[in-house]
């Protein structure tokens, strides 16, 4: 008798045990990435004109810095033709809250399409987002260069907007700051550009030219010296504060 208790109990909390585990999978951020049944919401957003950060801010359901952490996109002949971003909200300034998932959908040839170039080392890009919300939970969908303004982390540990800006969107002279880096997608490896193409971008973009010698050969690098940093952006896109509502206030 105490044997069949015993083996009752154990099957019991065995099949417990595996309806949680699949309702953790059904709960899981990742489920429309796993689930081939999944149907992607791929809604379509006009490119927009906007003269100032708040108005961007305004027209956006979510504006956040968010960290690139795996693509999915499908290709016809060696272009993007749709699929997913996932990036993680790193600071939420409007609609999301730090540590979210935004799955971002593009669709389409035009180069406002909103794809994320490929994940390059340990540590993804991050990004200042302007985002629409789709129908369907946790997608959105947004337009460049808007959708992935490039973040660059300072040596001091903060977060700065890359200078020379990706927008057409005017700033105050005053904002822009030289910066030091540390960064890992501050600098870019140029070694196989033309010595006239890297004076171009090293003219153009602000970026500091260094040398290194390897066995092999003399390898060349561009690093970014100027940026915005971002609480200067917060300021310009106004988005008022929300208090967040604590089970003690409900």
């Amino acid at each position: 008798m105490k044997t069949f208790i015993f083996i009752f109990i154990t099957t019991a909390s065995m099949i417990a045990s595996a309806q949680t585990a699949l309702q953790d999978m059904q709960d899981s951020e990742f489920l429309p990435e796993s689930n081939p049944d999944h149907q992607f919401d791929y809604q379509e957003v006009k490119k927009q004109t906007f003269t100032d950060f708040e108005s961007a801010a305004k027209w956006a359901d979510v504006v956040a810095i968010a960290q690139l952490t795996n693509i999915d996109y499908t290709k016809q002949r060696a272009l993007n033709a749709e699929g997913q971003a996932y990036l993680t909200v790193r600071v939420g300034y409007k609609g999301v809250q730090k540590n979210e998932l935004l799955i971002i959908n593009a669709k389409g040839f035009e180069k406002e399409a909103c794809y994320f170039p490929d994940k390059e080392g340990v540590e993804g890009q991050r990004y200042l987002v302007f985002l629409k919300a789709t129908a369907s939970d946790g997608e959105y969908t947004g337009f460049k260069p808007l959708c992935q303004l490039p973040i660059l982390l300072t040596d001091t540990g903060q977060y700065a907007l890359k200078y020379p800006l990706d927008t057409e969107i005017p700033v105050p002279d005053t904002l822009v700051k030289n910066l030091s880096y540390k960064d890992p997608h501050a600098t870019i490896d140029t070694s196989e550009w033309t010595h006239l193409k890297r004076e171009e971008i090293a003219e153009s973009q602000f970026m500091e030219l260094t040398e290194k010698d390897d066995l092999f050969q003399k390898r060349f690098f561009l690093s970014y010296t100027k940026g915005i940093m971002m609480y200067e952006i917060r300021k310009l896109m106004n988005i008022p504060i929300q208090p967040r509502i604590t089970s003690k206030q409900k």
